[in-house]
């Protein structure tokens, strides 16, 4: 099944600050960090590898 992770939480920060430099890119609006759309695009990534995780 895809998307079948089990990840911890620590591994899931440890991703979103592996890839702080592209979200950051990808936050940028009108030549500044949007940090409402960063946040959104934080808590999404955590929310899409945590979500089959056995409670």
């Amino acid at each position: 099944m895809f998307n079948n992770f089990n990840l911890s939480d620590k591994e899931i920060v440890k991703i979103i600050e592996d890839y702080k430099n592209l979200i950051n890119k990808n936050s940028i609006i009108n030549n500044s960090i949007d940090e409402d759309l960063q946040q959104e695009i934080k808590l999404l990534i955590f929310r899409i590898l945590s979500k089959n995780r056995k409670k």
